[in-house]
């Protein structure tokens, strides 16, 4: 904790306390994210303390002492700053919600009528008195609530002596409160159980021989063993067998993918057919699995601005209803109408309904491939205007091909092709690997290779099949090696125009050929910018740190706006400053270390699903695979969920407003009043959960298909093809 930094304190109520034993209320200790066992044995270790009991649905916690003034006043200290590690990392579902309280409200109703006037009244005040008590205390210590509404409107109907109405209040009350609770339960528990651990005990390989383990004694290096149906529980490099894995719940890939000896598997993956040994690289809470879930249980818990808004003034709202009961009551007498202006509560639907439509949003994108960490994430990337990608790994695969081999003298293409690949093949980096995959496409034998000298950033020399061979750029080979490349230079300039690197290749001491090398575009890249731009996305900006001819060919691929090359990793962040100060809000999609920085500086961050740890952590937005149309999809979830948001405020405003007019004119009645209401807040939650589901949805083929190249050199926009328009 930096300096100055302060624990938040939190508001106590001290419910009950006798010399040696205190019972205190708040509402934090019914937050379902604090750790009921670390709290107790945090208390616990205070000197004095005799035992500790949290009850978690009541919100309470009871604390045994020695009766010393020194031990009370330290409970108080600890629960009113309590240690931030009292926040587990798991959403506590030990306490599902309890319908006893409705059946017993709804009981109630029903003898009521068939009671003696007497019992009548007595079980009707026995009912009403946990809301009565409710909004007494809430009066007392933070004002006019929503709990004080319902204290009100209960009180005025039984002064009335309508005790079926008095009860029936009730009843739609602790139901309301029961559907609430239920809702968010729910809609949190579907939210985590995408990405839960179900595997408890796994078999790991021992001296050769498979034993059963707990899955949290696995270690990184052990060799876990999975066959068909079971669920992958580490990261891990498979060493052994073969399978079929359907990888959907962590990429949203719905055809099965094949994992052989050298692939990397996550796990939350299943295996649907086949036997893999598995050589675990990250166990427990490294685990991609884990990792997600620990990203959707921080993002649980923060709140877009139109949600604090929303609610605020919601709040604000209450004692205005509130005055409208008391005023219509003193100046016509009429304790219905009172009692019936008390059941209208704005804040109950828009509290309700607006964490069920997040909460849903953020569902349909991990469905589809994806992590949104929050409501606040999901509002900035709805106002987003401007999108920055850094080109290499993000528009492009990552991993450059071989794109055109030009010989020269006695050589041919694929000889010069073998004499690279057999040169390159000891060697492992990404232009080696690069060379190596296009000789086994066109089916060009390796020769055998001798002396081999690797020279960083450089080239190769090597001899093969006894001849000198040189590999490299063209200061190694014409510079430093001293060849003549004169015969190469036309094609390497009309290469390097097309955004390509060359690779010169030499044979005993003259020029042999060159090798065009190219990072791929992402054949779904042009797609989804269009896309984006059709979601009202006004600007595509890329940074490479590439030369400029490389950077121009993506120009000329892509729709792109602008773009900016040789550029270092502080000098993108720069980039994204000039951008912001020009008024734009940004979205910037990143997979690296070195893009950290930018990622911090955009309004909302990106990171593709290969980035690294870092990255992740800085973004707001993970894509779980690898397909950038994942991009739009998270734009249309985004302003769908903040569209409902706003609809929401408005119909609650709008619909609870006319009924209480409806109220104070005596149109409806108590109890009339507070189904109107209650009906009112289970149709918005319906609408919040409907609206927000929502599916990629597949596109016409001409809009999947690569924008067609005018003959001016422009492009066809897909949406205008899809109009009609040519």
């Amino acid at each position: 904790m930096t300096e100055g930094d302060h624990p938040p304190k939190h508001r106590l109520q001290v419910v009950h306390d006798i010399p040696g034993r205190i019972r205190i209320r708040s509402p934090y200790l019914g937050d379902p994210f604090v750790d009921t066992r670390y709290l107790e044995a945090f208390l616990q270790a205070v000197p004095g303390i005799e035992s500790v009991r949290l009850n978690k649905p009541a919100a309470c916690v009871a604390v045994r002492y020695d009766d010393g003034a020194g031990t009370r006043k330290k409970i108080l200290d600890v629960l009113e700053c309590p240690p931030g590690e009292i926040h587990c990392q798991t959403y506590d579902f030990s306490h599902p919600p309890d319908l006893t309280k409705t059946i017993r409200v709804a009981l109630s109703l029903i003898l009521v009528p068939f009671l003696p006037m007497r019992l009548r009244a007595l079980l009707t005040w026995f009912t009403a008195l946990p809301i009565l008590v409710k909004g007494a205390d809430a009066i007392l210590n933070e004002g006019v609530t929503v709990e004080v509404l319902d204290a009100g409107a209960v009180t005025f109907t039984l002064m009335r002596r309508d005790y079926f109405s008095s009860n029936a209040i009730v009843l739609l009350l602790t139901f309301g409160d029961y559907l609430q609770e239920l809702t968010e339960y729910k809609s949190n528990r579907l939210l985590l159980s995408l990405y839960k651990q179900e595997v408890e005990w796994v078999w790991v390989e021992v001296g050769g021989v498979e034993t059963r383990f707990p899955v949290d004694e696995v270690k990184v290096g052990d060799i876990v063993v999975c066959g068909h149906g079971e669920l992958i529980p580490v990261d891990g490099v498979v060493v052994e067998g073969a399978a079929a894995i359907n990888a959907s719940s962590i990429t949203g890939e719905p055809l099965p993918v094949d994992a052989t000896p050298g692939t990397e598997v996550f796990s939350g993956t299943v295996i649907e057919e086949g036997r893999i040994k598995i050589r675990a690289v990250r166990v427990g809470s490294e685990s991609t699995t884990a990792k997600i879930s620990q990203y959707i249980e921080k993002s649980l818990k923060n709140k877009s601005r139109v949600q604090t808004e929303s609610e605020t003034m919601a709040n604000r709202l209450v004692p205005l209803t509130f005055g409208m009961g008391l005023g219509i009551f003193a100046v016509t007498g009429d304790i219905r109408r009172a009692s019936a202006a008390l059941t209208v509560d704005y804040s109950c639907a828009l509290k309700l309904c607006s964490p069920v439509a997040v909460k849903t949003g953020m569902n349909s994108a991990a469905q589809g491939g994806l992590v949104i960490k929050g409501a606040s994430a999901l509002e900035a990337f709805s106002k987003v205007d401007t999108f920055v990608f850094d080109k290499t790994g993000t528009l492009t695969q990552g991993s450059p091909e071989v794109t055109d081999i030009v010989s020269f003298g006695e050589c041919s293409q694929n000889e010069v092709l073998a004499l690279a690949a057999s040169a390159e093949a000891h060697y492992k980096h990404p232009i080696a690997s690069a060379i190596a995959t296009a000789s086994k496409q066109r089916g060009v034998p390796l020769i055998e290779a001798g002396e081999c000298d690797f020279i960083v950033a450089h080239g190769v020399s090597a001899f093969v099949a006894s001849h000198e061979v040189l590999v490299g750029n063209r200061h190694f080979v014409a510079e430093d090696e001293g060849i003549d490349c004169s015969m190469g230079e036309e094609s390497a300039r009309a290469l390097h125009a097309e955004g390509k690197s060359t690779l010169y290749v030499a044979k005993d001491g003259e020029l042999a050929g060159l090798i065009a090398i190219r990072d791929v575009i992402r054949p779904e890249a042009n797609a989804a910018l269009w896309r984006l731009k059709s979601l009202g996305i006004k600007h595509l900006v890329v940074l490479t740190g590439d030369q400029k001819e490389a950077a121009e060919a993506v120009k000329r691929a892509l729709p792109i706006t602008e773009i900016h090359w040789n550029l270092l990793p502080e000098e993108k962040a720069v980039i994204l400053e000039r951008l912001k100060a020009e008024g734009r809000s940004i979205a910037f999609v990143g997979d690296g270390v070195n893009d950290a920085p930018a990622l911090i500086r955009a309004d909302v961050g990106v990171s593709m699903p290969g980035g690294a740890d870092l990255a992740r952590q800085t973004a707001q937005v993970l894509l779980l695979r690898e397909d950038l149309m994942t991009l739009p999809f998270a734009r249309e979830i985004s302003q769908r969920v903040m569209s409902v948001l706003r609809n929401n405020f408005r119909l609650t405003v709008g619909i609870n407003s006319a009924v209480l007019l409806m109220a104070l004119t005596g149109l409806a009645s108590p109890l009339a009043a507070a189904i109107l209401h209650n009906g009112t807040t289970i149709g918005l939650l319906t609408y919040a959960m409907r609206a927000t589901t929502l599916r990629p949805q597949g596109e016409s083929e001409e809009f999947h298909a690569m924008p067609l190249m005018r003959a001016n050199g422009g492009f066809v926009n897909p949406d205008a093809l899809l109009n009609g328009e040519r």
